[in-house]
């Protein structure tokens, strides 16, 4: 019985990134809620993503990109870029994790997030840490505790 609950989630999960990609294709712009944690402090779980369409050549480091991969969508920093313009390909990276994605191509770019909403405000992205989150990202990357208890303070401070 397990299994097949795995495999329904997962053709789920499935589904809903090929959707995901469609809606940018036709309308040029997707809303999408943050479920995890590993662009701390950047996006909270509960935020919301105001994605954009971009093209390859508008895509630079810094910016918070999300590409479609194995069925699931992943928000994440762009650390790098690949430096063949002919098969065009980013490096990201979750503030909060400790090591690169492997390469987005240029199939798997959906578009970049360009603002958040969070608590009914409008809020954009950096394409940089200030000082107080690069410490911040550090020490989640190295504490999950550390993780959760940023989550938890930030839900009372939202309520």
């Amino acid at each position: 019985m397990r299994q097949h609950e795995n495999s329904r989630s997962e053709a789920a999960s499935t589904l809903k990134c090929e959707l995901a990609g469609d809606v940018l294709q036709s309308f040029g712009a997707l809303r999408c809620t943050s479920i995890g944690w590993s662009m701390l402090p950047t996006v909270f779980p509960g935020d919301t993503l105001v994605v954009e369409r971009v093209g390859p050549s508008q895509v630079g480091v810094g910016d918070v990109v999300v590409a479609g991969r194995e069925g699931k969508l992943c928000a994440h920093r762009v650390i790098d870029t690949g430096s063949d313009a002919q098969h065009p390909q980013w490096i990201t990276q979750g503030d909060a994790v400790s090591r690169p994605d492997r390469p987005v191509l240029e199939h798997e770019l959906l578009g970049r997030v360009t603002y958040l909403i969070r608590a009914g405000r409008l809020i954009v992205v950096p394409t940089k840490l200030d000082g107080l989150e690069r410490i911040v990202a550090k020490a989640i990357r190295h504490s999950e505790p550390a993780a959760r208890a940023l989550v938890y303070l930030h839900r009372l401070v939202q309520a």
